[in-house]
C-alpha cells in the first residue's frame, strides 16, 4: 500500500490573467500519497512539517501516479526525514566530494584529510578508500596506498553492477602502483559485470603490457577494437606491441 511522501515536477504559472507567464524552470512540489481502497492514489496537501493533512487535491489512477510522481528517496528532499544510514551517506558523499576537489587541485593532504573524515564515519565506503589511496600514492606513500586498496577488494559492494566503474578506477590505480596481478583480477572481474565494455579490455591490455605479457595484451586489444573500430588510442597500443 501506497503511503508516502512524494514529489512531482512542474513549470508554475506565474501573474494573472494578461500578465500569466510559465516559468522555464521545474520546481518540485511535494505531497503525501496514499493508496484508497479501490487501488487509486489519494494526493494530500502537506503541512509545513512534511506530515500530511486531511485535505485531498485529486485522486489518481495508480499508472497515473506512477508517471506523474516521484518517491522523495530520488532527490534532496528537505521535507523527508532521513534514516541515520541516509545522514550518513549523505555526509560521506559530501567529504568525497570535496576530497575529489582537493585531488583535482593537487592538495593531497587536504585530500586524504577528507577521505579519512569519511572512512571515520563509514569504513567500507569505497569512493574514499579509492581517494585515499590515490592521496598516498601523490604523497609517495604507496605502502598506505595499498592498504585501501586492498581493503576496497574486502568489501562486497565493490562487485556490484553499479560499481563497475570504481572497480575499474581501482585496477588502473593498482597497476599505476605496479600491482598488475591485483589490477588484471579487478578488470577481469569487472568484464563479468560488462562484457562489452572496451575501456574495460583496453585498460587491461596496458596492465599486460607493463607485466610483460604482450601476447595477452595484444588478444585484449583485439577484443576492444572489435567493440569500438575506431578506438584510436587500441590502435596505438596494438601498434607499440610490434
Amino acid at each position: 500500500m501506497i503511503n508516502k511522501l512524494c514529489y512531482e515536477q512542474k513549470q508554475l504559472t506565474m501573474g494573472t490573467m494578461g500578465t500569466q507567464k510559465v516559468s522555464q524552470d521545474e520546481h518540485a512540489l511535494h505531497y503525501w500519497a496514499r493508496e484508497n481502497k479501490k487501488g487509486e492514489v489519494d494526493i494530500l496537501m502537506l503541512k509545513p512539517d512534511g506530515n500530511p493533512t486531511a485535505m485531498i487535491i485529486e485522486t489518481v489512477e495508480m499508472d497515473v501516479f506512477n508517471a506523474r510522481f516521484k518517491d522523495c528517496s530520488t532527490h534532496k528532499c528537505e521535507l523527508k526525514k532521513l534514516t541515520p544510514e541516509e545522514a550518513a551517506k549523505v555526509k560521506t558523499d559530501a567529504m568525497v566530494e570535496v576530497g575529489n576537489q582537493h585531488l583535482e587541485k593537487k592538495e593531497f593532504n587536504s585530500a586524504a584529510f577528507e577521505f579519512g573524515q569519511a572512512l571515520k564515519i563509514d569504513d567500507k565506503k569505497l569512493e574514499a578508500h579509492l581517494g585515499k589511496g590515490k592521496a598516498h600514492i601523490a604523497l609517495g606513500e604507496p605502502e598506505k596506498a595499498k592498504e585501501h586498496f586492498q581493503k576496497m577488494a574486502d568489501i562486497d559492494e565493490l562487485f556490484n553492477e553499479d560499481n563497475k566503474h570504481v572497480l575499474n578506477e581501482l585496477g588502473i590505480e593498482l597497476r599505476r602502483d605496479g600491482m598488475h596481478k591485483e589490477a588484471l583480477e579487478n578488470y577481469r572481474k569487472a568484464l563479468e559485470m560488462d562484457p562489452a565494455d572496451e575501456a574495460l579490455y583496453f585498460n587491461m591490455a596496458r596492465a599486460f603490457k607493463e607485466a610483460g605479457n604482450k601476447a595477452e595484451a595484444a588478444e585484449s586489444i583485439k577484443k576492444a577494437l572489435e567493440l569500438k573500430p575506431d578506438f584510436a588510442e587500441a590502435k596505438e597500443l596494438l601498434k607499440s606491441l610490434g
